[in-house]
């Protein structure tokens, strides 16, 4: 199929979009960076790997506890005065945590600074989707979730080769020290954007206790955010197991690199032309394709085999999330939407930690190829109860109708 890129042209070209898709992108980088540096820097502390993910853990928790209270904020007090306060804590909390582990500091005091850095990262991810419908075009809006969908799997595939880069040349706190800075300088950029400014929050709207968790949709794409996360998690574990099994452990990073390739390839395709079918059912049957996708990785039976099998299955991953950008917009209450892409993030981010921690086991104890069907166990999951719930994700007349 061919790829109109003029589509993203168009998108990128509209007033006030290129300077936040610049500073979109410098916000997002810390996610691919940081964490593969910490570990460099504390297995080279002489951290053991306990250690090492407890500290991992700290961070994860705090975002998947704080991102819906950080996006409600957000859309209770506007963009600029959260994400500005968010990018200093931060980076004097990222700045504090690297200055800890050179001085050898104990793991709780590493755990603490972790959870309050990942309790404050800007949300500059959900604050941008939640303004795409306002910068765009209606006709170009799902073509701009789309490039938000590549441009985060870009981040995943430049992050991890930046700091193994700046590890191998000079040292793994290089990494941590680029993201303080990568930190202060998008959250100034970002916030201060007069499109940023411009986004005043909603003041006649009603508000609840439950906000954007209120919408049944949005619960039902949390849900099934949170189900197919725990696939990608299994099937990032998975795979250095696998290049280990097959005598190449260093195989890892360019099979997940192809993985992230295949979805760019597939981000690309999709946002470049219009789709007929409704929005909800063009995510289940992303998701159907993509359980069918990931199940032949299980047979893979050489490392080139799984690199093809890889970028065939990532080809469904960026046109996924692409469609579940433009369901929370559209099912989200008044004045919540900032707050249901951060639930949405921080669902990802719980399913994800989920999965790896399955694989874990199942690799200790199954092997893994049960480690890799479990990530297609999921993803079908996640289509059964797209499907069960499918009246959910439909326009609110709809909606009605059903009910």
């Amino acid at each position: 199929m061919p790829v109109n890129l003029s589509r993203y042209l168009d998108v990128l070209r509209a007033p006030g979009v290129a300077r936040l898709a610049v500073f979109t992108f410098v916000g997002r980088l810390p996610f691919a960076i940081v964490g593969l540096s910490v570990i460099l820097l504390m297995r080279r502390e002489a951290y053991s790997y306990g250690e090492i993910g407890t500290v991992l853990a700290a961070e994860s928790i705090a975002i998947a506890l704080t991102a819906g209270p950080l996006g409600r904020l957000v859309d209770r007090v506007g963009q600029t005065r959260v994400i500005l306060t968010c990018g200093c804590v931060t980076s004097l909390a990222l700045a504090a945590a690297t200055a800890s582990i050179l001085a050898g500091a104990p793991v709780p005091v590493l755990a603490a600074l972790s959870a309050l850095y990942g309790a404050t990262i800007p949300p500059i991810s959900a604050s941008m989707r939640s303004l795409w419908g306002r910068l765009v075009p209606d006709e170009r809006v799902e073509s701009a979730y789309a490039w938000d969908a590549v441009q985060l799997e870009l981040v995943f595939i430049l992050g991890p080769l930046v700091a193994a880069g700046l590890a191998t040349a000079f040292t793994p706190a290089a990494g941590l020290w680029l993201c303080v800075a990568l930190y202060v300088v998008a959250a100034a950029g970002f916030a201060t954007a007069p499109a940023v400014r411009a986004a005043t929050r909603r003041r006649d709207v009603q508000r609840t206790r439950a906000g954007a968790l209120a919408s049944p949709g949005i619960r039902t794409l949390v849900l099934v955010g949170t189900v197919a996360a725990v696939s990608f998690g299994a099937i990032e574990v998975a795979l250095p197991a696998f290049s280990e099994a097959e005598g190449s452990r260093a195989a890892a990073g360019p099979l997940i690199t192809l993985w992230a390739l295949g979805s760019v390839l597939g981000g690309l395709a999709y946002g470049s032309r219009s789709w007929p079918a409704p929005v909800e059912r063009r995510m289940s049957a992303l998701l159907g394709l993509l359980a069918l996708g990931t199940a032949p990785i299980i047979f893979a039976w050489s490392i080139p085999a799984m690199g093809a099998l890889l970028v065939i299955t990532g080809l469904a991953l960026a046109p996924l999330g692409s469609t579940q950008y433009a369901l929370v917009d559209r099912l989200a209450p008044p004045g919540t939407t900032t707050e249901a892409y951060s639930w949405h993030i921080a669902a990802t981010g719980i399913g994800f930690a989920a999965g790896s921690a399955l694989a874990g086991v199942l690799i200790q104890h199954a092997g893994v190829r049960w480690a890799l069907a479990s990530g297609a166990i999921a993803l079908a999951v996640g289509f059964l109860v797209a499907l069960l719930r499918r009246r959910t994700l439909a326009p609110e007349a709809e909606v009605a109708e059903a009910a």
